[in-house]
């Protein structure tokens, strides 16, 4: 069967799909620089992120700017001897936190990111052409929180979540290029805890809904021209985690993070084009302008380490490793998402110059190499799929932060 819309992996979000599946967990430059081990550390205006229960705990107001870039590269050895990669891009996904103390009990915050997405251009001459060519999905996040001082160790917050999604995505049909692009919005809510144990032990916890979004736009084929409709649901996550203070100079975190893939199960997209493309190319197939793509996406798990040494009064070093795992099984696997399990390391430092912080760091990601020799997606496509898949993206990081 061609799979006109396994070019669907649809309008799954913004910018670059370099975390587990499509998430892309990487929110901010200090955070970065411990290995995203941030949900019971939070001490800056990223906790709107990371955990919104935290921002209580931060004086006045706060602001902070910055990007958490991503530079990936990725390959495709075939079966046949030939090796296709994807077009190089440095993705600067933009994240702007800010949080202001109302008074002793009550705090606001807001942040704008990008925490999912999807980019991978093979270009219209790779093996895979038939599954996947281009890939862009762009998709930014409006976020408000109010959180509360229960007492002196326990806080709590809330808040709504507002997604927008562009996306275009191709794929060769015989030798023409089939182009989808579809935009949507939805609505989502988060709920985060943070506990102050003693004077060592910070705990903290962050849950992010799930969010269904109705997405519309257009596919294209030759003269065909009409409109395309899909529904989707982001996946609700969860992430829990511990801070420790050894002592005036050390800090060390450990989070787990929970990823509910389990609600990308199957894909429905509706349009006339691909009525007008199957009765063209496979006549015998019935009459239907819906496709249907599965896809079966695990829930997982991420683990994650930091630590953070204060060298002086102005100046903070940092590190951390995390594993992600990986969603996609062999017999889902295709070349949009050519998901495996992938581990980092990252390096980070912090400068703190009167009311200003300038943070930087830097993530080394490496994609752990995935075999593929039999997936649903190469059915009736020559096994265009089947090979080696090898990635790895640098991540470097920076933010600036002003303390009104």
């Amino acid at each position: 069967m061609i799979h006109l819309i396994a070019i669907l992996i649809v309008l799954l979000m913004s910018v670059d799909s370099f975390s587990a599946g499509f998430r892309l967990s990487e929110q901010s430059a200090k955070a970065n620089g411990m290995g995203n081990a941030f949900t019971a550390v939070a001490d800056d205006a990223s906790a709107v992120w990371y955990n919104p229960a935290a921002i209580t705990e931060l004086e006045k107001t706060q602001v902070s700017l910055g990007s958490v870039m991503i530079a990936p590269e990725m390959e495709h050895k075939n079966t046949n001897g030939t090796t296709d990669k994807i077009a190089k891009r440095l993705h600067v996904p933009p994240q702007l936190y800010a949080t202001h103390k109302l008074n002793e009990k009550f705090s606001l915050g807001f942040g704008f990111n990008a925490p999912f997405g999807l980019q991978t251009n093979w270009g219209t001459g790779s093996n895979t052409k038939s599954v996947a060519t281009l890939s862009d999905i762009k998709a930014f996040n409006g976020n408000i929180n109010a959180a509360y001082k229960l007492n002196d160790k326990l806080s709590l917050a809330a808040g709504a979540d507002y997604i927008t999604i562009d996306a275009v995505l191709n794929k060769m049909i015989g030798t023409k290029e089939f182009e989808l692009e579809g935009d949507g919005n939805g609505w989502g809510y988060n709920l985060a805890a943070f506990y102050k144990l003693n004077e060592k032990w910070n705990l903290g916890a962050n849950y992010r809904s799930q969010v269904k979004i109705d997405v519309d736009g257009s596919a294209k084929y030759f003269t065909s021209d009409n409109s395309a409709s899909t529904k989707l649901t982001l996946p609700d996550t969860f992430q829990i985690g511990a801070a420790y203070k050894a002592n005036d100079k050390w800090l060390f975190s450990v989070a787990a993070d929970y990823t509910n893939w389990a609600t990308y199960h199957k894909l429905y997209i509706k349009s006339k084009t691909i009525l007008d493309i199957t009765t063209t190319f496979i006549p015998a197939l019935p009459d239907t302008d819906t496709s249907i793509d599965t896809k079966k996406w695990k829930s997982v798990w991420a683990y994650r380490l930091g630590t953070e040494y204060k060298y002086s009064d102005t100046l903070k070093l940092r590190g951390g490793v995390f594993y992600d795992l990986n969603p996609v099984e062999e017999k889902y696997f295709e070349n949009r998402v050519p998901d495996t399990d992938r581990v980092a390391f990252s390096i980070g430092a912090g400068y703190t110059k009167g009311n200003m912080v300038f943070d930087f760091s830097y993530t080394y990601l490496k994609f752990i190499e995935r075999k593929i020799d039999s997936t649903i997606q190469d059915d009736s496509l020559g096994n265009v799929l089947n090979g080696k898949y090898n990635a790895y993206a640098h991540l470097p990081a920076f933010s600036v932060s002003y303390k009104f």
